[in-house]
């Protein structure tokens, strides 16, 4: 009989083998029986297959490569699908699983059984990760400990945009099982934080943020996608749909829209207008569509998306100096 199997630490990757050799570094390097390590490989055209067949030699790792590129979404319902564990823990490829981070997911698993846990995080921006740098959580929890609670407006006052961060996402697999048709939301980038609005729609479903960080997140690492479809169009479907029907407030799903509409979505559009990047800046009217309601949106936010380069760009060298 095989061991039981308690946690799958699933990575999907495409193209950042530079960065995955990191991530399983971290993972690897803090093993315990009942814990396996799953790889699911977005039909990469780098060194991903290469490096990955020295990993397998080396470890017991289930690699798993797509014959053709999938999507984000697609790849990460693969990693739901072959996972053997009673839980899964998402971890990006271009993130770092903190010292002890494994011993601390099985520990709450084992003795509290949530139906969902949000590890905490912290930001790095160097190529390669320093371990002796330990920055401040990106949550700041006022409790003492760990947030234990069923109340899922407290939990979304705390992580709010967090719980679209892939990495912090540790699931319950039994709970996955129950929700009818999630292929309904691929293509929506956010197919994982769907899900953790699913299984939160229950009554009497325990949840769990960290309050120490057990991760460090590559900043500044993401695209290959539509700002405007992604972080306007199908944050607001996440946020005023999945969520507002799972049972969360709609006051407090709104709020935490127009906050980060105003807050890091407005910072993105201005940095992306100017910056060379990966994320397709065209389709502006998607904001205009998704954002005409709210008259807050149209001063704060708009003119980021209509001025012209040449105005921007001052505006954006200005507030880089402020930080």
């Amino acid at each position: 009989m095989g061991q039981k199997i308690i946690l799958t630490v699933a990575i999907p990757t495409y193209n950042r083998c530079h960065l995955l050799c990191q991530s399983l570094e971290s993972a690897l390097g803090q093993l315990e029986d009942g814990v396996e390590i799953l790889v699911s490989d977005n039909a990469s055209t780098d060194e991903t297959p290469k490096v990955m067949k020295k990993y397998c030699k080396e470890h017991k790792i289930r690699y798993y490569r797509n014959s053709k590129n999938l999507g984000m979404d697609k790849n990460f319902f693969n990693c739901f699908q072959k996972a053997n564990g009673e839980y899964i823990q998402f971890l990006s490829d271009d993130d770092i699983l903190l010292p002890g981070a494994i011993k601390k997911i099985l520990y709450l698993i084992k003795t509290e059984r949530p139906a969902y846990i949000n590890i905490n995080s912290f930001t790095y921006s160097t190529q390669t990760f320093n371990p002796d740098i330990r920055k401040a959580p990106r949550i700041k929890l006022r409790e003492t400990n760990d947030l234990i609670t069923y109340d899922k407006t407290l939990l979304m006052n705390y992580i709010g945009v967090y719980v679209t961060y892939i990495s912090a996402t540790v699931l319950k697999m039994s709970k996955f099982k129950q929700i009818k048709h999630p292929e309904k939301y691929f293509g929506t980038h956010f197919l994982h934080a769907h899900i953790v609005f699913h299984i939160l729609s229950g009554k009497n479903t325990k949840m769990i943020l960290t309050k120490a960080p057990y991760l460090a997140a590559k900043n500044n690492n993401s695209g290959g996608f539509n700002l405007f479809e992604v972080w306007v169009k199908q944050y607001k479907r996440l946020l005023l749909q999945t969520a507002v029907k799972a049972g969360f407030p709609k006051s407090q799903m709104k709020k935490i829209f127009l906050t980060d509409m105003k807050g890091f979505i407005k910072d993105s559009i201005l940095k992306y207008s100017v910056e060379d990047n990966q994320y397709d800046m065209d389709d502006k009217w998607i904001l205009f569509l998704n954002t005409y309601k709210y008259p807050t949106i149209w001063f704060h936010v708009w003119p980021y998306a209509i001025l012209p380069r040449f105005i921007l760009e001052p505006i954006y060298i200005q507030k880089r100096k402020k930080k």
